[in-house]
């Protein structure tokens, strides 16, 4: 009993927390006012002898970086697309969130919360990562959009976009925004991007070689032609492919382009800050999260193949109303639009999901890095194999040797 009474305060105190209102832009023809959000919503009141049916609360949860009311252009563009939606839908009233993209309060935690303590109060969309929309999705948490729409089927998705979408192959939400791994360097390479260049001129590079995801050695781990999974969908390590990582690991330390310092590099935060600080020339980082100078380029590979992890951003649906189901699938067809979706995220370094929203502008630098893009491995495989690979990397960069440790780490997956 008491566990349930403190599961209900958390619920409430998440509901109430998340709460925004969404206050209507100045007056056009084609935007209303949206219902504001308090801490308990309440229904609107039928009026005494009015025929008028109760307005239908449609509830949508953005991370901070999503927020339609923070003010930039990106958020009035999205501002005025809801309060579009809702002249489309007379009756309807938009009602938005704002939720920590990680953490207690976080997206997957309220969801997570509230299903068991308020389903009632489940957002009926909500925009998840791709991390979590895994998580969501296989704890029950998310309906899938198989059956609601067909959008997923059609041509005009980049191939990694289109597996955002889905979870053990079934749809369960419609891709909006794409991020990828790349490489950011300051100054022209010459003869071109290879680690044999990089190694050749010394460029310094930054990288996360602590962090236990250890996305960037399983990057060229792929790149070398490894394995990530067997043939029963177990996690797999190939000691021939982890020994080029860690042979190349011990040739960049031979170069100077790595530093035995960067066995204490485990955020991209660290990363980013050694290179604008001059002490990097080059950096491993996500496209949405670059600074504002320099060039990039897709990871470059161990096997002659560039390799890029890409993830993004994704609606789901996750309301408890079935009848509201159809409409917030709707609101997500509305909000990727590709006029809509290429305005919407010109500007904030989020790679195109669509064919048809690129930036002509930009499709040059980012057309190599999506041609490269795998999405990320599942949260199950990271698991187990991000902190191996982050144990060889630093054991290389301690001054072990390559072939040894790659045999005994391979050992602890047996």
């Amino acid at each position: 009993m008491l566990h349930t009474i403190r599961l209900l305060i958390l619920a409430g105190l998440l509901f109430s927390a998340g709460c925004s209102s969404l206050p209507p832009l100045p007056p056009t023809a084609t935007s209303v006012p949206v219902k504001e959000a308090t801490s308990t919503p309440q229904p609107v009141p039928t009026q005494t002898g009015s025929s008028q049916p109760q307005a239908r609360i449609l509830r949508i949860w953005f991370p901070p970086r999503f927020d339609p009311n923070s003010g930039t252009e990106a958020a009035n563009l999205l501002k005025q697309r809801l309060l579009d939606f809702e002249t489309r839908h007379p009756g309807l009233k938009v009602e938005v969130r704002i939720k920590a993209e990680e953490g207690e309060t976080g997206l997957l935690n309220s969801l997570s919360i509230t299903n068991i303590a308020a389903s009632s109060a489940l957002p009926d969309l909500v925009a998840l990562p791709r991390p979590a929309l895994e998580a969501a999705a296989l704890k029950g948490l998310l309906h899938p959009v198989d059956g609601l729409s067909t959008i997923l089927q059609d041509p005009n998705w980049y191939g990694y976009a289109r597996e955002l979408g889905h979870i053990q192959n079934i749809g369960y939400g419609l891709p909006f925004a794409g991020d990828a791994m790349v490489l950011l360097y300051g100054s022209e390479i010459e003869d071109g991007v290879t680690w044999e260049n990089i190694f050749t001129n010394k460029n310094r590079l930054s990288f996360p070689a602590a962090n236990p995801q250890g996305l960037f050695g399983l990057s060229l781990y792929i790149s070398a032609g490894g394995e990530i999974v067997d043939s029963n969908g177990l996690p797999t390590l190939d000691q021939e492919a982890l020994t080029k990582v860690l042979v190349w690991v011990q040739e960049g330390l031979f170069a100077g382009t790595l530093s035995p310092s960067l066995r204490n590099i485990s955020t991209e935060e660290q990363v980013k800050s050694a290179y604008r600080a001059g002490d990097a020339d080059m950096a491993i980082a996500w496209a949405s999260d670059l600074p504002a100078f320099g060039f990039i380029a897709p990871v470059p590979g161990l096997g002659g193949v560039s390799h890029s992890f890409a993830t993004g951003w994704v609606w789901a649906l996750a309301g408890s109303n079935p009848e509201h189901q159809q409409v917030a699938i709707e609101l997500a067809e509305y909000l990727i639009e590709d006029d809509f979706l290429a305005a919407w995220l010109r500007n904030d370094g989020f790679l195109p999901v669509r064919l048809s929203t690129g930036d002509p502008a930009v499709s040059s630098i980012f057309d190599p890095v999506i041609e490269s893009a795998q999405v990320i491995p599942s949260n199950s495989v990271l698991q187990v194999l991000g902190p191996l690979m982050q144990e060889a990397l630093i054991r290389v960069l301690n001054g072990e040797q390559p072939e040894t440790v790659a045999g005994s780490v391979v050992e602890k997956l047996k």
